[in-house]
C-alpha cells in the first residue's frame, strides 16, 4: 500500500494491518479469532496482537462464547461502524491503484484466476 493510502487510514484511526480485519467484520461481524485469522490469512499469534491493538484503539470489542469460554468472537464497535463508509472508499482506491495499469480484459482474467487460486487454497487445508 502506497504512502497516502496509510495516511488515509491513519486519518480516520485505523492501520494498514487492521484494514483487512475491518473489511472481514464488515461482511460478518461476530466471527471467532480463528475464523478471523483464516480469513485474513494470517497466523493466530498475529491475529491475537492485531486484534489487541485494535481493542486498544476502540474498534472491536470481544467476548466470551457462551458455550466454549475458550472462544471468543470479535465483534465491531460503534465507532468502527461509524468508519466504515470511509474504509471501503479507501479500499476502493486501493483497488483502483492496484488495477490501473490492466486493461478491461486482464482484469477479468485476473478476478477469475484469483477465485480460483483462493478455491485451491481453501481446498488445501
Amino acid at each position: 500500500m502506497g504512502l497516502l493510502t496509510g495516511a488515509a487510514l491513519s486519518r480516520i484511526g485505523v492501520t494498514t494491518g487492521q484494514l483487512p480485519v475491518l473489511l472481514v467484520l464488515f461482511e460478518e461481524d461476530g466471527l471467532t479469532q480463528a475464523e478471523l485469522a483464516r480469513a485474513v490469512g494470517i497466523e493466530q499469534p498475529t491475529m491475537a496482537l492485531t486484534l489487541r491493538r485494535m481493542e486498544r484503539d476502540g474498534l472491536v470489542t470481544r467476548t466470551r462464547d457462551a458455550s466454549d469460554a475458550r472462544r471468543s468472537h470479535v465483534k465491531l464497535t460503534a465507532a468502527a461502524k461509524r468508519k466504515k463508509n470511509a474504509v471501503l472508499r479507501i479500499r476502493d482506491e486501493i483497488d483502483a491503484q492496484v488495477m490501473s495499469s490492466f486493461s478491461p480484459a486482464e482484469r477479468k482474467t485476473l478476478r477469475k484466476l484469483a477465485v480460483r487460486l483462493v478455491t485451491q487454497l481453501g481446498e488445501l487445508k
